[in-house]
């Protein structure tokens, strides 16, 4: 019952590329157009690829659009806040999940100040969950109180964040992600999306 590309196939698991045509049955199987969306997350909805039962999903924020399987790209807890991807492009979005080299630019406020020693300790770097990560930059930010920070990463997320904080002894009470990549937040109000270009695409299928 079922062809690609003109073949018939009995192969269990047969994997179908996003090109081929398929058919069942003899009608062609139409293929969801691929979308990619960045969205400024506000706070107190949730990001995940499991979105049953969630109240208050990322997706709830896009209401003009079919869903078409819609997904982010990575998690984000109901606290955070900032750039976040959604796609139905499965294959983008595991490579960049798997990417060691996407630049996510940071602002993070925390319950203390943060010292000088605290800084140096995140830049040497630590172990969380069972994974070595470290901060490639990080500084106060110019006219605001010092348990405001801003911090340069490569593909570190957000829980991870938390984490390496927690173990040097401080609290995460806010976390916004600013840079993801090449993208900005620029004429991007909290709580609003709109579609990457195909430039824009293009760059994040390179990063990954």
């Amino acid at each position: 019952l079922v062809e690609v590309n003109g073949k018939i196939i009995t192969e269990l698991g047969f994997k179908v590329k996003a090109s081929d045509e398929v058919k069942y049955d003899g009608i062609r199987i139409k293929k969801k157009p691929l979308m990619y969306l960045l969205i400024n997350k506000p706070k107190g909805f949730i990001a995940t690829f499991q979105i049953d039962k969630i109240d208050k999903s990322v997706q709830d924020l896009v209401t003009s659009k079919p869903n078409h399987g819609l997904a982010p790209v990575d998690d984000m807890g109901r606290p955070v806040t900032g750039l976040l991807i959604l796609t139905n492009d499965g294959e983008l979005r595991k490579r960049l999940n798997k990417s060691k080299s996407t630049k996510m630019v940071y602002k993070v406020v925390l319950n203390e100040n943060v010292t000088r020693q605290t800084i140096n300790k995140l830049k040497i770097g630590q172990m969380v969950y069972n994974k070595f990560i470290k901060i490639k930059d990080i500084s106060h930010i110019n006219g605001r109180p010092k348990n405001e920070v801003g911090l340069e990463v490569n593909s570190i997320g957000t829980s991870e964040l938390v984490k390496l904080f927690s173990i040097c002894g401080l609290k995460v009470v806010l976390i916004d992600r600013v840079i993801y990549g090449s993208l900005t937040k620029k004429d991007l109000p909290r709580g609003k999306w709109r579609n990457l270009s195909s430039k824009e695409v293009g760059f994040l299928k390179m990063m990954s």
